[in-house]
């Protein structure tokens, strides 16, 4: 079962079901009954977080890198990823023992001279699970075109699919 995350609205969180539970954009879910979970990225970033010990596993899937000075809501890597692992530990999982599964990142047809949103939403990423010691076992990042990602909470296997440029 999903536990809302108290800061945000519980609309905000993906319920967990039997079949493939879809993430959207801006959204997180955590589930300690091996639910798996479906997204599709392009710049944005899906980050898949696993307890292979307790079998406990969430995504975020959020758009920017940080909230800045906007109300903080999941659409912002900053607030998923520590709503993320926040849930992840209430749900069961030791922080510790955490793994992560890194995807999207594609370059969005539009650059900009700060670098494009996805270089920027995977570095946000790479900074976050760093700092919190949680080891990267895959990364399939950058690039053109989208990604579906399908990944099981209970042993963090996943299966990533392109759609479109690669």
């Amino acid at each position: 079962m999903v536990t809302p995350i108290p800061e945000l609205p519980p609309e905000r969180v993906q319920p967990i079901c039997d079949a493939a539970t879809y993430v959207p954009p801006g959204r997180l879910a955590v589930s300690a009954e091996g639910a798996s979970l479906t997204t599709i990225v392009g710049s944005g970033l899906a980050l898949c977080v696993w307890d292979p010990f307790h079998s406990v596993g969430g995504m975020a899937h959020f758009l920017l890198p940080e909230a800045g000075t906007a109300p903080a809501a999941p659409r912002y890597g900053d607030v998923a990823m520590k709503a993320l692992v926040e849930e992840l530990t209430r749900a069961g999982a030791n922080p510790a023992s955490l793994r992560a599964r890194v995807y999207g990142g594609s370059a969005p047809p539009i650059g900009s001279a700060s670098g494009h949103i996805g270089d920027r939403n995977v570095a946000a990423a790479l900074a976050f699970l760093k700092a919190h010691a949680i080891p990267v076992l895959e990364r399939d990042i950058g690039g053109a075109g989208a990604r579906k990602i399908l990944f099981s909470a209970r042993d963090g296997g996943t299966q990533v699919g392109r759609i479109g440029a690669t």
